[in-house]
């Protein structure tokens, strides 16, 4: 019976390391996500008239639709220029901060659809 016990803490401690592993790799990939943007979410944005104050109810996406629009678009552009040239001059809104979440995410969704 001790043996049995001293079995079961075992099982338990195995148990323990193995939970906080996938808690340690879930708020890695989390802490990554965070810092380069979610495409999911760049992809709402993208689709999204009132994004940064819109004030004509236009997306991005009415003038870039499908995937030919960002044929040519690289990291080694400057992504974040062009998005926030894009929301203040035809969607007439607010420009995004670099380090944004929004930016983040739209680089991220735009990005992911240039390849």
């Amino acid at each position: 019976m001790w043996k049995e016990k001293k079995e079961n803490k075992k099982i338990v401690m195995k148990q323990k390391k193995l939970f906080l592993v996938c808690v340690f790799m879930l708020a890695i990939s989390t802490t990554c996500y965070a810092s380069e943007g979610n495409p999911e979410n760049g992809k709402k944005l993208f689709s999204d008239p009132k994004l940064s104050g819109s004030q004509n109810d236009t997306a991005c996406i009415k003038c870039h639709p499908g995937k030919d629009p960002f044929k040519s678009i690289s990291k080694d552009r400057p992504i974040n220029k062009i998005i926030n040239m894009c929301i203040t001059k035809p969607l007439a809104g607010n420009a995004l901060e670099n380090d944004s979440q929004e930016m983040k995410d739209l680089r991220s969704y735009i990005l992911s659809q240039s390849k």
